[in-house]
């Protein structure tokens, strides 16, 4: 890869800061270690240190949208910093190409005393614009935020919301090569946070290089080539999207770890139809994957297949099908539920059901048993490749949707959408209507 292609270049950095328990510490560190110095006394340390990043190392090239994501506290806001300058590292290097354009915490950057049109010409010029570049953009900027007459008022004034619209608009009007966005778009409406997602696609197909932070991972997966996993400071995961985004989801759910180990298939495949267990082996294969298992309860086989049983890799437009999932609980469990995720090949969710939404939680689930579970629906989604995803869990909080993890499978099918006889659709499903028309008169 040709420097030239590289637009951000992160060699082993790391940023350490020093926590002090006590505010006197503070001032003891920096009065004693230079006198015991002087002194040729040994150097004691009145702070502990906590580093926020360590070891990073990245390669971002020119025109790629790349995902970070991470729990609080992982060192993602620090990263961005970093790289926009306003932070320095302890170690490492961060290497940039062209203009950055950054939207990090709200509102960064203005002076809450200036107006609105004062603040754009300040942002302006900080991000290297003349008077005449930001006059000849204004206009633009302005109907981009949407802010109307607050445009002339102290922004001091405003809304959160009007906050980010008024920084958005800036960012995305000064032609960077880099644009960076750090959680801002959460803040706006849903009209706003759509006609955002909108620009961002535009700056992509432009050739704009995106770092872009989110806990939203449907929105990382939609808008982004690569991701980043953050893990208390480190690099945990980057690549592909979903798989980045898997790997940060099992990292999230897998809350406990039990030591009982899971039986024997063999002691568990007797009640079955041994039809319903002759792909086993395909399955975990494909389960492997990223697979979190907790030793309670767990999946033996799960199959796409059609009415008349037989098993399904190509599926057409409008047919209905079913997804079998024959899973056995390892020891006695009060409840159990079960969920499902369809994926696009980009990994992005397009269908989600579990027993909760559907009100069919399994109750009173003995070890010496097992399920199978069913479910049937008509496949509306558009021509392409498929995966789906599995959760077996137990309920804990209904009101917050908290559950405890058993078994998640990232990817239990693989499957293809064919048109059939249907015309071609152009959104991501086929929403069932139901249509009325009615002739009306002046």
């Amino acid at each position: 890869m040709s420097s030239d292609e590289i637009a951000i270049r992160i060699a082993s950095l790391g940023k350490c800061y020093q926590i002090y328990d006590r505010p006197q510490d503070r001032l003891k560190q920096s009065i004693v270690p230079r006198l015991r110095r002087l002194l040729g006394q040994p150097v004691p340390s009145y702070y502990r240190e906590f580093w926020a990043l360590n070891d990073v190392s990245l390669e971002i090239r020119r025109g790629e949208t790349v995902g970070i994501i991470g729990r609080n506290g992982s060192g993602k806001s620090t990263l961005l910093q970093i790289i926009c300058g306003t932070l320095t590292p302890t170690t490492g290097t961060v290497e940039t190409t062209g203009r950055i354009a950054a939207l990090l915490e709200l509102g960064a950057g203005f002076n809450p005393e200036f107006s609105g049109r004062e603040n754009v010409y300040l942002n302006g010029s900080v991000l290297g614009l003349s008077q005449q570049e930001i006059d000849d953009r204004f206009d633009a900027i302005a109907a981009f935020a949407d802010i109307g007459e607050f445009i002339e008022q102290p922004v001091k004034m405003y809304s959160s919301g009007m906050y980010v619209r008024l920084a958005f608009a800036v960012a995305v009007n000064v032609d960077a090569d880099i644009l960076i966005v750090d959680e801002a778009l959460s803040v706006g409406d849903v009209y706003f946070q759509s006609k955002c997602m909108a620009h961002i696609h535009r700056l992509i197909d432009n050739g704009v290089s995106v770092l872009f932070v989110s806990h939203d991972v449907g929105a990382v997966k939609s808008i982004c080539h690569k991701a980043v996993y953050l893990d208390h400071g480190r690099v945990a995961a980057y690549g592909g999207t979903g798989e980045v985004v898997d790997a940060y989801y099992s990292a999230s759910v897998h809350t406990r770890q039990f030591s009982q180990p899971a039986p024997p298939v063999e002691d568990s495949a007797q009640p079955f139809d041994e039809q319903e267990l002759a792909d086993q082996d395909a399955f975990t294969t494909r389960a492997g994957f990223q697979r979190i298992q907790n030793g309670r309860a767990g999946f033996l086989n799960v199959r796409l297949l059609d009415l008349a049983g037989n098993r399904l890799d190509c599926v057409d437009f409008g047919q209905t099908v079913v997804l079998r999932m024959i899973a056995q609980a390892h020891v006695d469990l009060p409840v159990i539920g079960l969920a499902y995720h369809i994926r696009d090949r980009s990994g992005y969710d397009i269908i989600y059901s579990d027993t909760g939404i559907e009100d069919c939680h399994l109750h009173g689930i003995k070890a010496t048993g097992a399920m199978q579970t069913d479910w049937q629906f008509r496949v509306c989604l558009r021509e392409g490749d498929y995966s789906i995803s599995v959760m077996l869990s137990i309920p804990e909080d209904l009101n917050l949707g908290q559950v405890e993890v058993c078994d998640f499978v990232p990817i239990a099918i693989n499957f293809k959408v064919m048109r059939g006889e249907m015309l071609p659709i152009y959104g991501a499903a086929y929403w069932d209507n139901r249509v009325t028309h009615r002739t009306l008169t002046g």
